[in-house]
Protein backbone atom coordinates (compact mmCIF):
# COMPACT_ATOMS: atom_id res chain seq x y z
CA UNK A 1 0.00 0.00 0.00
CA UNK A 2 1.12 3.57 -0.61
CA UNK A 3 1.19 6.48 1.80
CA UNK A 4 -1.66 8.07 -0.18
CA UNK A 5 -4.03 5.31 0.84
CA UNK A 6 -3.84 5.87 4.57
CA UNK A 7 -4.42 9.65 4.38
CA UNK A 8 -7.14 9.44 1.72
CA UNK A 9 -9.53 7.64 4.04
CA UNK A 10 -9.46 10.25 6.80
CA UNK A 11 -12.74 12.01 5.99
CA UNK A 12 -13.77 12.94 9.48
CA UNK A 13 -15.76 9.70 9.82
CA UNK A 14 -14.73 6.13 10.52
CA UNK A 15 -13.92 5.43 6.89
CA UNK A 16 -13.44 1.70 7.44
CA UNK A 17 -16.92 1.23 8.85
CA UNK A 18 -18.78 -1.32 6.76
CA UNK A 19 -22.31 -0.14 6.14
CA UNK A 20 -25.09 -2.68 5.38
CA UNK A 21 -25.06 -1.79 1.68
CA UNK A 22 -21.36 -2.59 1.36
CA UNK A 23 -21.22 -6.07 2.84
CA UNK A 24 -20.69 -7.39 -0.66
CA UNK A 25 -17.05 -8.26 -1.14
CA UNK A 26 -15.11 -7.70 -4.29
CA UNK A 27 -14.25 -10.93 -6.08
CA UNK A 28 -12.07 -10.82 -9.15
CA UNK A 29 -13.89 -11.98 -12.27
CA UNK A 30 -11.72 -12.17 -15.43
CA UNK A 31 -14.86 -11.75 -17.57
CA UNK A 32 -15.74 -8.36 -16.07
CA UNK A 33 -15.55 -5.57 -18.66
CA UNK A 34 -13.77 -2.64 -17.06
CA UNK A 35 -14.11 1.04 -17.87
CA UNK A 36 -11.41 3.54 -16.87
CA UNK A 37 -12.19 7.26 -16.62
CA UNK A 38 -8.86 9.08 -16.70
CA UNK A 39 -8.56 12.82 -16.21
CA UNK A 40 -5.55 13.74 -18.35
CA UNK A 41 -5.66 17.34 -17.07
CA UNK A 42 -6.56 18.72 -13.66
CA UNK A 43 -8.98 21.51 -14.48
CA UNK A 44 -11.74 22.79 -16.75
CA UNK A 45 -12.29 26.05 -18.62
CA UNK A 46 -15.96 26.34 -17.56
CA UNK A 47 -17.62 26.66 -14.14
CA UNK A 48 -20.97 24.92 -14.54
CA UNK A 49 -23.14 25.15 -11.39
CA UNK A 50 -24.16 21.48 -11.49
CA UNK A 51 -20.51 20.33 -11.65
CA UNK A 52 -18.02 20.31 -8.74
CA UNK A 53 -15.51 22.39 -10.71
CA UNK A 54 -18.16 25.11 -10.46
CA UNK A 55 -19.86 24.36 -7.14
CA UNK A 56 -17.12 22.85 -4.96
CA UNK A 57 -14.19 25.11 -5.70
CA UNK A 58 -12.84 24.79 -2.15
CA UNK A 59 -11.97 21.16 -2.96
CA UNK A 60 -9.01 21.90 -5.18
CA UNK A 61 -7.64 19.51 -7.80
CA UNK A 62 -4.15 19.29 -9.24
CA UNK A 63 -3.38 21.75 -12.04
CA UNK A 64 -1.00 19.25 -13.62
CA UNK A 65 -1.53 17.29 -16.81
CA UNK A 66 -0.69 13.65 -17.39
CA UNK A 67 2.19 12.79 -19.70
CA UNK A 68 1.90 10.08 -22.39
CA UNK A 69 4.54 7.99 -20.58
CA UNK A 70 2.39 7.77 -17.45
CA UNK A 71 -0.71 6.91 -19.47
CA UNK A 72 1.24 4.17 -21.23
CA UNK A 73 2.25 2.67 -17.86
CA UNK A 74 -1.35 2.89 -16.63
CA UNK A 75 -2.60 1.12 -19.77
CA UNK A 76 0.04 -1.60 -19.47
CA UNK A 77 -0.90 -2.31 -15.85
CA UNK A 78 -4.65 -2.10 -16.43
CA UNK A 79 -4.62 -4.48 -19.39
CA UNK A 80 -2.47 -6.94 -17.42
CA UNK A 81 -4.84 -6.95 -14.43
CA UNK A 82 -8.29 -6.92 -15.99
CA UNK A 83 -10.31 -6.91 -19.20
CA UNK A 84 -10.33 -3.26 -20.29
CA UNK A 85 -13.37 -2.56 -22.43
CA UNK A 86 -13.06 1.21 -22.74
CA UNK A 87 -10.93 4.15 -21.63
CA UNK A 88 -12.38 7.65 -21.43
CA UNK A 89 -9.90 10.53 -21.16
CA UNK A 90 -12.11 12.63 -18.91
CA UNK A 91 -14.03 12.58 -15.67
CA UNK A 92 -14.37 16.10 -14.21
CA UNK A 93 -12.05 18.00 -16.51
CA UNK A 94 -11.66 19.28 -20.09
CA UNK A 95 -9.37 17.01 -22.17
CA UNK A 96 -8.92 19.60 -24.93
CA UNK A 97 -6.75 21.56 -22.46
CA UNK A 98 -4.09 18.84 -22.78
CA UNK A 99 -1.11 20.04 -24.88
CA UNK A 100 -0.74 16.67 -26.66
CA UNK A 101 -4.15 15.05 -26.73
CA UNK A 102 -3.61 13.19 -30.04
CA UNK A 103 -0.66 11.31 -28.51
CA UNK A 104 -2.76 10.38 -25.46
CA UNK A 105 -5.42 8.93 -27.76
CA UNK A 106 -2.79 6.97 -29.68
CA UNK A 107 -1.44 5.50 -26.44
CA UNK A 108 -4.86 4.10 -25.56
CA UNK A 109 -5.54 2.86 -29.08
CA UNK A 110 -2.16 1.09 -29.21
CA UNK A 111 -3.56 -1.38 -26.66
CA UNK A 112 -6.53 -2.20 -28.87
CA UNK A 113 -8.89 -0.43 -26.47
CA UNK A 114 -11.63 2.05 -27.51
CA UNK A 115 -10.82 5.62 -26.44
CA UNK A 116 -13.56 8.18 -25.74
CA UNK A 117 -13.51 11.94 -25.21
CA UNK A 118 -16.06 14.33 -23.75
CA UNK A 119 -15.69 18.08 -24.16
CA UNK A 120 -17.61 21.32 -23.76
CA UNK A 121 -15.98 22.31 -27.10
CA UNK A 122 -15.48 25.93 -26.15
CA UNK A 123 -11.91 25.54 -27.29
CA UNK A 124 -10.52 23.53 -30.15
CA UNK A 125 -6.83 22.79 -30.47
CA UNK A 126 -5.23 20.56 -33.11
CA UNK A 127 -8.56 19.06 -34.12
CA UNK A 128 -7.00 17.55 -37.26
CA UNK A 129 -4.47 15.72 -35.10
CA UNK A 130 -7.23 14.51 -32.78
CA UNK A 131 -9.34 13.19 -35.65
CA UNK A 132 -6.29 11.52 -37.23
CA UNK A 133 -5.69 9.76 -33.89
CA UNK A 134 -9.25 8.43 -34.40
CA UNK A 135 -10.83 8.27 -30.94
CA UNK A 136 -13.78 5.90 -30.80
CA UNK A 137 -16.12 8.65 -29.63
CA UNK A 138 -16.12 12.41 -29.22
CA UNK A 139 -19.00 13.64 -27.09
CA UNK A 140 -19.95 17.31 -26.78
CA UNK A 141 -21.87 18.20 -23.62
CA UNK A 142 -24.17 21.21 -23.84
CA UNK A 143 -27.51 22.52 -22.62
CA UNK A 144 -28.93 24.95 -25.18
CA UNK A 145 -28.90 26.37 -28.69
CA UNK A 146 -29.05 30.05 -27.71
CA UNK A 147 -26.65 31.85 -25.37
CA UNK A 148 -29.51 32.98 -23.13
CA UNK A 149 -30.36 29.36 -22.33
CA UNK A 150 -26.92 27.75 -22.59
CA UNK A 151 -25.12 30.39 -20.51
CA UNK A 152 -27.19 29.68 -17.40
CA UNK A 153 -25.95 26.12 -17.02
CA UNK A 154 -22.63 26.18 -18.93
CA UNK A 155 -21.06 29.17 -17.22
CA UNK A 156 -18.20 30.91 -19.04
CA UNK A 157 -19.27 29.07 -22.21
CA UNK A 158 -20.18 30.58 -25.59
CA UNK A 159 -22.70 28.51 -27.56
CA UNK A 160 -22.01 30.34 -30.83
CA UNK A 161 -18.35 29.32 -30.53
CA UNK A 162 -19.42 25.77 -29.71
CA UNK A 163 -21.58 25.61 -32.85
CA UNK A 164 -18.70 26.87 -34.98
CA UNK A 165 -16.43 24.27 -33.42
CA UNK A 166 -18.97 21.51 -34.03
CA UNK A 167 -18.86 22.32 -37.75
CA UNK A 168 -15.05 22.32 -37.69
CA UNK A 169 -14.99 18.94 -35.93
CA UNK A 170 -17.26 17.50 -38.63
CA UNK A 171 -14.98 18.85 -41.36
CA UNK A 172 -11.86 17.54 -39.60
CA UNK A 173 -13.42 14.09 -39.33
CA UNK A 174 -14.07 14.11 -43.05
CA UNK A 175 -10.52 15.30 -43.85
CA UNK A 176 -8.99 12.57 -41.69
CA UNK A 177 -11.31 9.81 -42.86
CA UNK A 178 -11.96 9.13 -39.18
CA UNK A 179 -14.50 6.61 -37.90
CA UNK A 180 -15.04 8.56 -34.65
CA UNK A 181 -18.63 8.64 -33.39
CA UNK A 182 -19.66 12.27 -32.92
CA UNK A 183 -22.27 12.65 -30.18
CA UNK A 184 -24.14 15.55 -28.63
CA UNK A 185 -25.05 14.96 -24.97
CA UNK A 186 -27.89 17.42 -24.37
CA UNK A 187 -28.40 18.15 -20.67
CA UNK A 188 -32.09 18.63 -19.96
CA UNK A 189 -33.15 21.40 -17.55
CA UNK A 190 -36.50 23.06 -16.97
CA UNK A 191 -37.04 25.49 -19.82
CA UNK A 192 -34.44 24.34 -22.34
CA UNK A 193 -36.76 22.01 -24.30
CA UNK A 194 -37.33 24.46 -27.16
CA UNK A 195 -33.59 24.81 -27.66
CA UNK A 196 -33.29 21.02 -27.68
CA UNK A 197 -35.19 20.67 -30.95
CA UNK A 198 -33.06 23.37 -32.58
CA UNK A 199 -29.81 21.81 -31.40
CA UNK A 200 -30.89 18.34 -32.46
CA UNK A 201 -31.59 19.53 -36.01
CA UNK A 202 -28.29 21.40 -36.21
CA UNK A 203 -26.27 18.53 -34.75
CA UNK A 204 -27.76 15.93 -37.05
CA UNK A 205 -27.12 18.15 -40.08
CA UNK A 206 -23.41 17.89 -39.22
CA UNK A 207 -23.45 14.12 -38.66
CA UNK A 208 -23.62 14.15 -34.85
CA UNK A 209 -25.75 11.64 -33.00
CA UNK A 210 -28.05 13.20 -30.41
CA UNK A 211 -28.42 11.84 -26.87
CA UNK A 212 -30.48 13.78 -24.31
CA UNK A 213 -29.87 13.21 -20.60
CA UNK A 214 -31.54 14.39 -17.41
CA UNK A 215 -29.22 16.77 -15.59
CA UNK A 216 -28.57 16.38 -11.89
CA UNK A 217 -26.45 17.92 -9.17
CA UNK A 218 -22.93 16.61 -8.83
CA UNK A 219 -20.65 15.46 -7.23
CA UNK A 220 -21.45 12.67 -4.78
CA UNK A 221 -20.54 14.99 -1.89
CA UNK A 222 -23.30 17.46 -2.85
CA UNK A 223 -25.85 14.70 -3.39
CA UNK A 224 -25.08 13.21 0.02
CA UNK A 225 -25.48 16.68 1.54
CA UNK A 226 -28.92 16.76 -0.11
CA UNK A 227 -30.01 13.29 1.03
CA UNK A 228 -28.03 12.51 4.19
CA UNK A 229 -26.34 15.53 5.72
CA UNK A 230 -24.95 13.48 8.64
CA UNK A 231 -22.77 11.47 6.23
CA UNK A 232 -20.78 14.39 4.85
CA UNK A 233 -19.30 17.75 5.87
CA UNK A 234 -20.46 19.52 2.68
CA UNK A 235 -23.53 21.78 2.60
CA UNK A 236 -26.17 22.71 0.04
CA UNK A 237 -25.88 26.46 -0.41
CA UNK A 238 -28.21 29.00 -2.04
CA UNK A 239 -26.52 28.61 -5.42
CA UNK A 240 -26.92 24.83 -5.24
CA UNK A 241 -30.61 25.27 -4.44
CA UNK A 242 -31.02 27.41 -7.57
CA UNK A 243 -29.51 24.59 -9.58
CA UNK A 244 -31.75 22.02 -7.90
CA UNK A 245 -34.82 24.13 -8.69
CA UNK A 246 -33.78 24.30 -12.36
CA UNK A 247 -33.60 20.53 -12.86
CA UNK A 248 -36.11 18.84 -15.15
CA UNK A 249 -35.72 15.69 -13.05
CA UNK A 250 -36.77 16.78 -9.53
CA UNK A 251 -34.18 15.53 -7.08
CA UNK A 252 -36.43 14.59 -4.16
CA UNK A 253 -38.73 12.42 -6.28
CA UNK A 254 -35.86 10.93 -8.27
CA UNK A 255 -33.87 9.98 -5.17
CA UNK A 256 -36.98 8.48 -3.56
CA UNK A 257 -37.64 6.32 -6.63
CA UNK A 258 -34.00 5.27 -6.78
CA UNK A 259 -33.94 4.38 -3.09
CA UNK A 260 -37.09 2.26 -3.50
CA UNK A 261 -35.83 0.49 -6.62
CA UNK A 262 -35.04 -3.24 -6.35
CA UNK A 263 -31.62 -3.86 -4.83
CA UNK A 264 -28.86 -3.79 -7.39
CA UNK A 265 -25.08 -3.82 -7.16
CA UNK A 266 -23.15 -0.67 -8.03
CA UNK A 267 -21.55 -0.89 -11.49
CA UNK A 268 -19.51 2.25 -10.79
CA UNK A 269 -17.72 0.35 -8.04
CA UNK A 270 -17.65 -3.13 -9.55
CA UNK A 271 -16.37 -2.36 -13.05
CA UNK A 272 -15.39 1.29 -13.33
CA UNK A 273 -12.37 3.20 -12.02
CA UNK A 274 -11.56 6.91 -12.02
CA UNK A 275 -7.92 8.02 -12.15
CA UNK A 276 -6.68 11.59 -11.65
CA UNK A 277 -4.13 13.43 -13.77
CA UNK A 278 -1.51 12.53 -11.15
CA UNK A 279 -2.27 8.81 -11.44
CA UNK A 280 -4.25 8.41 -8.21
CA UNK A 281 -7.40 6.30 -7.99
CA UNK A 282 -10.51 7.99 -6.65
CA UNK A 283 -13.05 6.20 -4.48
CA UNK A 284 -15.62 6.65 -7.26
CA UNK A 285 -16.05 8.56 -10.50
CA UNK A 286 -18.80 10.55 -8.73
CA UNK A 287 -16.55 11.71 -5.83
CA UNK A 288 -14.54 14.89 -6.32
CA UNK A 289 -12.47 15.94 -3.30
CA UNK A 290 -9.02 14.44 -3.87
CA UNK A 291 -7.84 15.43 -0.39
CA UNK A 292 -10.40 13.04 1.12
CA UNK A 293 -11.32 10.41 -1.45
CA UNK A 294 -8.11 9.32 -3.10
CA UNK A 295 -7.61 5.59 -2.53
CA UNK A 296 -4.01 5.16 -3.71
CA UNK A 297 -1.63 5.29 -6.64
CA UNK A 298 -2.84 3.13 -9.50
CA UNK A 299 0.69 2.26 -10.61
CA UNK A 300 1.88 1.35 -7.10
CA UNK A 301 -1.15 -0.57 -5.86
CA UNK A 302 -2.57 -3.88 -7.19
CA UNK A 303 -6.10 -3.66 -8.57
CA UNK A 304 -7.29 -6.14 -5.94
CA UNK A 305 -6.10 -3.89 -3.08
CA UNK A 306 -7.67 -0.82 -4.65
CA UNK A 307 -10.98 -2.65 -4.95
CA UNK A 308 -10.85 -3.91 -1.40
CA UNK A 309 -10.34 -0.34 -0.20
CA UNK A 310 -13.26 0.89 -2.29
CA UNK A 311 -15.62 -1.84 -1.07
CA UNK A 312 -14.73 -1.09 2.56
CA UNK A 313 -15.21 2.66 2.40
CA UNK A 314 -18.06 4.05 4.50
CA UNK A 315 -19.02 6.63 1.86
CA UNK A 316 -20.11 3.79 -0.42
CA UNK A 317 -22.44 2.63 2.33
CA UNK A 318 -23.98 6.08 2.68
CA UNK A 319 -24.35 6.39 -1.10
CA UNK A 320 -26.02 3.00 -1.56
CA UNK A 321 -28.19 3.39 1.53
CA UNK A 322 -29.71 6.46 -0.14
CA UNK A 323 -30.05 4.81 -3.55
CA UNK A 324 -27.61 7.22 -5.18
CA UNK A 325 -25.79 4.44 -7.06
CA UNK A 326 -29.13 3.74 -8.77
CA UNK A 327 -29.78 7.43 -9.36
CA UNK A 328 -26.35 8.15 -10.89
CA UNK A 329 -26.73 5.27 -13.37
CA UNK A 330 -30.40 5.96 -14.29
CA UNK A 331 -31.16 2.58 -12.73
CA UNK A 332 -34.81 3.28 -11.92
CA UNK A 333 -37.41 2.88 -14.66
CA UNK A 334 -39.47 5.64 -13.04
CA UNK A 335 -37.05 8.51 -13.71
CA UNK A 336 -38.31 9.31 -17.22
CA UNK A 337 -41.92 9.43 -16.03
CA UNK A 338 -41.02 11.62 -13.04
CA UNK A 339 -39.13 14.11 -15.21
CA UNK A 340 -41.75 14.30 -17.97
CA UNK A 341 -44.52 14.93 -15.44
CA UNK A 342 -42.44 17.67 -13.84
CA UNK A 343 -41.83 19.35 -17.20
CA UNK A 344 -45.52 19.09 -18.16
CA UNK A 345 -46.45 20.81 -14.88
CA UNK A 346 -44.30 23.82 -15.78
CA UNK A 347 -44.53 23.67 -19.60
CA UNK A 348 -47.80 21.93 -20.64
CA UNK A 349 -47.01 22.36 -24.35
CA UNK A 350 -43.56 20.76 -24.18
CA UNK A 351 -43.30 17.71 -26.41
CA UNK A 352 -40.49 15.54 -25.12
CA UNK A 353 -39.89 11.82 -25.03
CA UNK A 354 -38.19 9.95 -22.22
CA UNK A 355 -34.44 9.63 -22.36
CA UNK A 356 -34.58 5.83 -22.50
CA UNK A 357 -37.11 5.92 -25.34
CA UNK A 358 -34.94 8.28 -27.39
CA UNK A 359 -31.74 6.34 -26.69
CA UNK A 360 -33.23 2.95 -27.58
CA UNK A 361 -35.31 4.08 -30.56
CA UNK A 362 -32.81 3.17 -33.27
CA UNK A 363 -30.85 0.47 -31.47
CA UNK A 364 -31.42 -3.07 -32.74
CA UNK A 365 -32.27 -5.69 -30.15
CA UNK A 366 -32.38 -9.48 -30.01
CA UNK A 367 -31.35 -11.36 -33.14
CA UNK A 368 -31.28 -8.13 -35.19
CA UNK A 369 -28.41 -6.88 -33.02
CA UNK A 370 -26.10 -9.82 -33.83
CA UNK A 371 -24.57 -8.36 -37.05
CA UNK A 372 -23.80 -5.10 -35.26
CA UNK A 373 -22.19 -6.87 -32.31
CA UNK A 374 -20.13 -9.11 -34.61
CA UNK A 375 -18.96 -6.12 -36.62
CA UNK A 376 -17.91 -4.29 -33.46
CA UNK A 377 -16.06 -7.33 -32.08
CA UNK A 378 -14.27 -7.97 -35.39
CA UNK A 379 -13.15 -4.36 -35.48
CA UNK A 380 -11.85 -4.60 -31.91
CA UNK A 381 -9.79 -7.69 -32.78
CA UNK A 382 -8.39 -6.12 -35.95
CA UNK A 383 -7.36 -2.97 -34.06
CA UNK A 384 -5.62 -5.14 -31.44
CA UNK A 385 -3.76 -7.03 -34.17
CA UNK A 386 -2.69 -3.76 -35.77
CA UNK A 387 -4.62 -4.33 -38.98
CA UNK A 388 -6.76 -1.24 -38.32
CA UNK A 389 -5.93 2.07 -36.63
Amino acid sequence: MTGTTSTALQDGKDSNTIMPATRERWVHNPKTKWQFDIDVVGTCNLRCPSCPVGNLSEARTSEKYMRPEMLDRIMAKATSECRVYGVYLYNWTEPFLHPNLPEMIRVVRSYGVPCGLSTNLNLITNIDGIMEANPSMLKVSLSGFTQEVYGKTHRRGDIELVKQNMAEVARAKQRAGSTTRLVIAYHRYLGNHEDEALMQAYAQSLGFEFEPAWSYLMPLEKMLAFTDSDAIDVEINAEDQKTIDSLALPLSDAVKASKNAPHQPCPLRAQQMAITATGDVMLCCTAFDQSKYKIGSFLDTPLSELQEQRYRHSLCGSCMKNGLHVFFTYGSDQLDEIALKHIAKHYPDAKLKGVKEVMNKDRPTGIKAIPYKLKRECRRILVKLGALS
